[in-house]
């Protein structure tokens, strides 16, 4: 969309007009209400403000040769803006940027290459037959019912810049994941959509040999054909949220087209996000959402430096405006963006973030991506400095998806630590962080917490933190504590940290990863298999050396009624060394006796022996891990004729309760 700045010598954009033919021009206003009219007419780029005024100064805009005569009819001010160049190239000069097959191609990618990470679909169509593609970033083995953060850009085709981000956002979670603890859980526990391009179409016509520069709306010619270079509809005035206030002439580049939701791309992603998130606001546009609303939608635009929250309709407060501001203020410490209502800039109506609030009650924003010497075509020299702060300010966003309204009022827990180390026979864990207020509302930090492995949205245990000054009493602490390490967790520790402050607001978790120098792990914990007597019967465990160093482990089995031997040797205790990250197959055979004697398991009769596996590291008695292995006879009475036998199970017999041992219990 556009820029506000105070009134200063521009540089670096492209094209120039006013005086005839097509360019962009400065037209001048001298109240908010022209503002309004002016953007709902015109392609605004940039709203400059006079020097301490907010209701005077003057838009840059692409002015065509009939909105010059119509301005100049109604004796409006305007100027060519001669900074700009007429035939500016596009992506053949831009290599950084990529293609529309590119993208996709990209996405193809990555979804071969991290299926269990990714899901790779359409939501619907461009009027010219481009899918609309989502990738789902989240790990599919702990769910798909998470908390969710919806990503969507391109909306507008010419800002290129923004599925650039969007790419970046998601190479950054996929290559992280496993190596960066925060990365790691948020795959884990919280649910990703990203639409890496809403306009393929818009974003085509910007590509090489095209002849459409700047292009902005899709392209559909079917409501107005202005002529073969002005035609489509702004997808960002079409939503169904109050819809009606933008240009009603399909020749403008506001053009909201016919109807409110008339284009297949304004339908496909308006159902789509209503399929994922429900909708938690009351009716009507004073009804906030509840605190506890979870879910955030950011759509990505270009240019202004700007992070904008509805409404954008209306001067009117929207209904969770401190919620909203808290937010957006906080995502523009990561970008350095001015964070506002978006109605600040210029009223606008059928946008997709007024939309997802206003229907919904999900946490809205708008990043308008780049200042005015970036453009709408950002040179490459500028791509990392314009992508990398709004990655981070997404990956915030993702943090705090769980309660958007609530989280972000809470401090930050920086500079997390987590070690392991034995003290004695005992693993210890020692922590430490800084509790961090001053960005979140600089009150005093009241306290600290670390749960390890399991969060506190999973009814984790707390660990209380100590400040260490030995109070807490300022908006930053430094907090840490050392505490035992449960024996039963094996290798690497995921440590979630939080803090809280006076008002009682917690903040978003940070995660480290603590690996102990010696783990080792011992799975399955229980084994259960079956056959008949005589026959041998092998139970496959694996040990794992989960530490940093190399170990010698030494494994030993209870007592048992059958034959048992442990692969590794004929005799107990056996023993094996294994280097870090290593793993020893352990072969358990148990020889099922031709004479079964059968015995009673909680109150019923069955037919089987139990064995204990048990791993230690040699030279302690604490990290012990063990494996419990449970092996059936398929039948009992062998004194039965071997017909009767190989037909009848032994629960069918003598009238006997039919069941199995399952380790756990009897089932049945």
């Amino acid at each position: 969309m556009v820029l506000v700045s105070l009134i200063v010598l521009l540089v670096g954009l492209p094209v120039a007009a006013a005086e005839g033919g097509d360019g962009v021009t400065r037209v001048f206003f001298g109240s908010r209400a022209q503002l309004a009219e002016l953007a709902a007419r015109l392609d605004v780029w940039e709203v400059v403000y006079a020097a301490g005024r907010t209701d005077s100064g003057y838009v840059v805009a692409w002015v065509t040769e009939q909105d010059a005569a119509r301005l100049a009819t109604a004796g409006v001010r305007v100027e060519a803006d001669r900074r700009l160049a007429t035939a500016p190239e596009t992506i053949p000069a831009y290599p950084c940027y990529r293609t529309i097959a590119e993208l996709y191609a990209q996405l193809d990618v990555w979804a071969g290459q991290y299926p269990l990470l990714t899901e790779l679909y359409a939501i619907g169509d461009s009027y010219e037959g481009r899918p609309l593609q989502v990738l789902r970033l989240t790990n599919e083995a702990t769910g798909l019912d998470k908390p969710l953060f919806f990503l969507m850009a391109n909306i507008h085709g010419r800002e290129l810049i923004t599925p650039e981000v969007a790419m970046a956002f998601i190479e950054t979670l996929l290559t992280g994941y496993g190596r960066t603890p925060d990365l790691t859980w948020l795959l884990d526990h919280h649910r990703i959509e990203v639409l890496v391009s809403a306009n393929p179409d818009g974003h085509v016509r910007n590509e090489a040999v095209q002849p459409w520069a700047y292009w902005r709306k899709n392209a559909n010619p079917t409501y107005g054909w202005c002529d073969g270079t002005h035609f489509g509809i702004d997808l960002n005035r079409n939503s169904g949220f109050h819809w009606g206030g933008a240009s009603q002439y399909p020749c403008d580049e506001t053009y909201q087209g016919p109807f409110a939701v008339s284009e297949g791309e304004t339908l496909a992603v308006q159902g789509f996000i209503g399929s994922l998130f429900p909708d938690q606001r009351p009716a009507g546009d004073t009804e906030p959402a509840p605190l506890d609303t979870t879910g955030i939608f950011i759509t990505l635009h270009s240019y202004s430096n700007l992070v904008l929250w509805p409404w954008g309709y209306t001067d009117t407060l929207a209904p969770n405006a401190a919620e909203l501001a808290a937010l957006g203020r906080k995502l523009a410490t990561y970008n350095g963006y001015t964070p506002q209502q978006a109605v600040a800039l210029y009223p606008t109506t059928g946008s997709t973030d007024d939309w997802a609030y206003g229907e919904l009650g999900i946490a809205s924003y708008t990043f308008e991506i780049g200042s005015s010497l970036d453009g709408f075509y950002p040179p490459c020299s500028r791509y990392d400095a314009l992508v990398e702060p709004n990655v981070r300010a997404l990956l915030y966003a993702a943090k705090v998806s769980r309660a958007p309204y609530l989280l972000p009022y809470g401090p930050d827990a920086l500079d997390v630590t987590a070690d392991v180390e034995w003290a004695g026979e005992a693993q210890m864990m020692t922590v430490g962080a800084q509790i961090d207020d001053r960005y979140n509302g600089g009150r005093p930090i009241s306290g600290a917490e670390a749960y390890v492995d399991i969060p506190p949205w999973e009814g984790g245990t707390p660990v209380p933190l100590v400040p260490s000054d030995g109070a807490y009493n300022s908006a930053v602490e430094l907090v840490g504590g050392t505490f035992p390490l449960s024996s039963a967790i094996s290798g690497r520790h995921t440590v979630y940290f939080r803090g809280r402050d006076v008002d009682g607001a917690w903040g978003p978790v940070t995660a480290a990863f603590a690996q102990p120098v010696h783990a080792i792990a011992l799975a399955p914990a229980v084994l259960v298999a079956a056959g008949r007597p005589g026959a041998q019967i092998t139970h496959t465990l694996a040990l794992t050396n989960t530490g940093l160093v190399s170990e010698t482990v030494t494994l030993m089995q209870s007592d048992t009624r059958w034959p048992t031997m442990i692969a590794l040797s004929s005799v107990t205790p056996s023993s094996v060394t294994l280097g870090p990250g290593a793993v020893q197959p352990i072969a358990l055979t148990v020889t099922i006796p031709l004479t079964v004697a059968e015995h009673l398991v909680e109150g019923h009769v069955v037919a089987l022996d139990t064995v204990t596996v048990t791993a230690s590291l040699s030279g302690t008695t604490e990290l012990v891990r063990t494996a419990v292995v449970h092996t059936h006879a398929l039948w009992a009475s062998v004194l039965l004729p071997v017909v009767v036998r190989d037909a009848v199970p032994i629960t069918a017999v003598a009238g006997r309760s039919p069941g199995f041992w399952s380790g756990g219990g009897w089932g049945r």
